[in-house]
């Protein structure tokens, strides 16, 4: 289990990465699979689920998101091109600030995979391995986490429109799929409860993950 927790999250990371060099409209397709909430929160979602105890779900969750995390600023500070030659406006070099920058950026994102990887990895298990209604609610939790940052897009107030709108869109549209299709794994599933659920949990998500969106964190 840990080997493709290991292999999927350094394919994560490695992804995100590459998507930073994309133009659109790949950079939007790669912001959807590699680079979003909704993709970090599906590897996270799917490895609490796939783990055979509570313990391990939250393990594996936390696990695929910290790994990822190391792995995508790993490759900017060996890179370099974000942080190297830049110059502070009395003409010194901005390499150690850039630097810094890169240390807190995954300080802060490491945090936010113990935090966001707990959560998910435990509603994962709890979709597998709880009650009718336990799991239908550990579903519509998930489904208001996984689409959080793309409907943050949908509803602004400002003009998204293109790719970058198409791509938001399929973060709410996969995340209802994802988390519907794991709920579906089970006998007897509670859709109703499901879908409340979402509801109610996506009156909490959206506005917390516009925050998070708004923080300049890297």
């Amino acid at each position: 289990m840990w080997g493709w927790v290991a292999g999927a999250a350094l394919v994560l990371g490695g992804l995100a990465f590459g998507v930073d060099f994309l133009d659109p409209p790949w950079s939007a397709l790669g912001l959807l699979l590699s680079s979003s909430g909704f993709a970090w929160g599906c590897a996270a979602l799917v490895a609490g689920f796939a783990a055979d105890r509570r313990g391990r779900s939250i393990g594996a969750a936390v696990a695929v998101l910290a790994i990822a995390t190391v792995v995508y600023y790993g490759l900017i500070a060996v890179d370099g091109s974000r942080w190297e030659g830049a110059t502070l406006e009395d003409g010194s070099s901005a390499t150690a600030a850039g630097l810094v920058h890169v240390a807190r950026a995954t300080l802060f994102w490491l945090a936010a995979s113990a935090v966001g990887g707990a959560l998910l990895g435990w509603l994962g298990h709890t979709i597998r391995r709880g009650g009718d209604r336990a799991a239908a609610v550990a579903a519509g939790c998930a489904l208001a986490l996984l689409a959080g940052q793309g409907a943050v897009v949908v509803l602004r107030a400002g003009p998204v429109t293109g790719w970058w709108f198409a791509q938001a869109l399929a973060q709410v549209v996969g995340a209802a799929a994802v988390t519907a299709a794991l709920l579906g794994r089970r006998d007897t599933p509670r859709w109703w409860s499901f879908a409340a659920a979402g509801l109610l949990c996506g009156a909490v998500a959206v506005p917390a993950w516009s925050v998070v969106s708004g923080l300049q964190v890297g």
